[in-house]
C-alpha cells in the first residue's frame, strides 16, 4: 500500500494561513482533492483501490472528500460522524455547508453520500459520536439498503474509549481496508514501527 499524510491548513508545515481562517474548510477540502491527484499520479498507484481515513477534523475531511470526489473508493471517518455536532473550529463549521437559505443537513447525511462505496464509521462513548449505534448508523444502513449494499457500511463502536485515533481504532480501519481494497491484513502489525523525529518528517528545511 501507498500511504500519504498531509497537514491541515494552518498546522504542521502548512503555515501560509492560520487554522482559524474562515475559508479553512474550503482550503482543506481542496488540499484533500489535490492530495488524491498527487497519490494517483504515482506509477504504482491503483485508482480502483483508494482509501481515505482520518480522525476528528481528519474524519470530517474524509467524509467531505468522499462526498465530492468519486475517486475515494472506501472511506473510514473516525470519531466524527454525528447528526447533531459538526465540530469545533472553522475547518469544520466555518462555512454554511450544513445550513443555508432553503436547505439544512448534517454530517450523517453528508457521510451517506459515500453510498454505495464501502464506509466504516468508528465511534466512541466519550464524544458526540456516542449516539452512532442508535442514531447515525441505522440511518446510514438505511441509505445503503436503497442500493442493496447494507453489507458495505459498518460501525465499530468503542463505548469505553475517547476521542482519538488509538490502536484499536487503527486496527479496525486496517481490517476494513484489507477487506475492501484487497490488502494483506496481517501486514498491519505496528510493533516494528519507528516514530521518526519531527525534523525527519518535514518536507521543507530552513
Amino acid at each position: 500500500a501507498i500511504a500519504f499524510s498531509y497537514d491541515m491548513a494552518g498546522r504542521g508545515e502548512s503555515r501560509q494561513v492560520t487554522h482559524n481562517n474562515p475559508n479553512a474548510l474550503t482550503m482543506q477540502l481542496w488540499n484533500s482533492m489535490r492530495a488524491l491527484d498527487f497519490v494517483l499520479s504515482l506509477p504504482d498507484a491503483d485508482a480502483s483501490r483508494t482509501g481515505m481515513t482520518g480522525a476528528s477534523g481528519g474524519g470530517t475531511q474524509t467524509f467531505l472528500c468522499t462526498a465530492v470526489d468519486d475517486r475515494v473508493t472506501a472511506a473510514a471517518p473516525v470519531v466524527m460522524v454525528s447528526s447533531w455536532c459538526y465540530g469545533g473550529c472553522a475547518c469544520e463549521i466555518g462555512l454554511p455547508v450544513h445550513r443555508g437559505p432553503g436547505y439544512a443537513t448534517n454530517n450523517a447525511e453528508i457521510a451517506a453520500m459515500a453510498a454505495p462505496r464501502p464506509l466504516l464509521v468508528i465511534s466512541d462513548g466519550a464524544d458526540w459520536t456516542c449516539t452512532a449505534p442508535r442514531l447515525e448508523f441505522p440511518y446510514l444502513r438505511g441509505i445503503y439498503k436503497l442500493y442493496g449494499r447494507e453489507q458495505d457500511v459498518e460501525n465499530v463502536h468503542l463505548a469505553d474509549e475517547q476521542h482519538d485515533y488509538g490502536p484499536s481504532k487503527r486496527q479496525a480501519v486496517y481490517r476494513f481496508f484489507a477487506k475492501h481494497l484487497g490488502l494483506n491484513a496481517a501486514a498491519a502489525d505496528e510493533s516494528a514501527n519507528t516514530v521518526e523525529p519531527q525534523q525527519a518528517l518535514e518536507a521543507f528545511d530552513a
